[in-house]
């Protein structure tokens, strides 16, 4: 996590990414569970902040994110390929990601607002954790900077 901001809510939040970028779901799931539990309402937002900023900072090899248009597309690990379709879960991850990267803040509280449309808190999960598994994966997978490599 990137941020300085040393609050319970992004402490649970950092060791849920963490436990997924370790690719550890159990004690990433006992996290967001205890985050939900211990820190309703505002600690989520607080979390779906830092992890977003947690993403562009590594995208962008920086600590503090910058905003600006960003083009984020669906990435196939095993194949390389960024022309497949995603689930929905995948798709509201990526738009949450680029709506916080870019610093659009209306488009930031509309995604977050679906999440809280879902009335079943299994499928509500799932949608978080397609976020965490997004950038975890980007983070095991990707170096640090790689979205300003090649660019001048």
């Amino acid at each position: 996590m990137t941020t300085t901001n040393h609050s319970k809510p992004v402490r649970l939040a950092g060791a849920a990414l963490t436990a997924a970028v370790e690719n550890d779901w159990r004690r990433a799931s006992d996290a967001v569970e205890r985050l939900n539990r211990e820190c309703p309402g505002a600690g989520l937002m607080t979390a779906l902040i830092a992890w977003c900023d947690t993403f562009a900072a590594h995208a962008n090899g920086g600590a503090a994110p910058t905003f600006g248009k960003v083009r984020l597309k669906p990435w196939a690990v095993g194949t390389g390929s960024t022309e497949q379709e995603v689930p929905a879960r995948t798709r509201w991850a990526i738009d949450l990601i680029q709506a916080r990267a870019e610093g659009d803040e209306a488009a930031f509280n509309a995604v977050v607002q679906q999440l809280n449309d879902i009335s079943d808190g299994y499928q509500r999960g799932n949608y978080v954790s397609a976020l965490l598994e997004s950038i975890a994966l980007t983070i095991r997978s990707l170096p640090r900077g790689y979205a300003r490599m090649g660019s001048r």
